[in-house]
This record gives C-alpha cells, structure tokens and sequence, in this order.
C-alpha cells in the first residue's frame, strides 16, 4: 500500500528526483519524476500519498502519465 514515506525511502536507496531534466515542461504539482537507483527506468510519484507509476524507459511517457493521473485526480497541472 502506498505510503508518503515512501519517497524518502527510494531517495535513501539511490533514486533521484529528475524534474530538471523536462525543461521548461513541469511536473503536475506534488508529482516528482524519478529515476530508480540502477539508473535504467523512471517513474512518477505523488509525494504526499506515495502512490507510484509502472517504471518506463522513457522519460516522457511518464512525465504524460503524471499529467494524465494528475487530471483524473482533479488536481490540474
């Protein structure tokens, strides 16, 4: 089950917060995009539930899958 401690916990075991690398694009709010600690995969993560994506190979589909669970959720951009 998700938990917001969660975040802490993947960035305590190497993952990184990666939203600088999207440019002038942004993370929908309380989104991060991160990258797992062998540096192969990224995947979203909604920092105060813990809830997480699938992991992708490329940036951009997760960055799309944010901002598509963002709208679901009714929190915007």
């Amino acid at each position: 089950m998700p938990h917001p401690d969660d975040f802490d916990y993947y960035l305590e075991n190497g993952c990184e917060v990666m939203d600088h690398t999207l440019g002038i694009q942004k993370m929908p709010d309380g989104y991060h995009l991160l990258l797992n600690a062998d540096g192969s995969h990224f995947f979203w993560m909604e920092k105060e539930t813990g809830r997480e994506s699938s992991i992708h190979w490329d940036k951009w589909a997760v960055y799309r899958g944010a901002v598509t669970d963002s709208s679901r959720a009714g929190k915007g951009e």
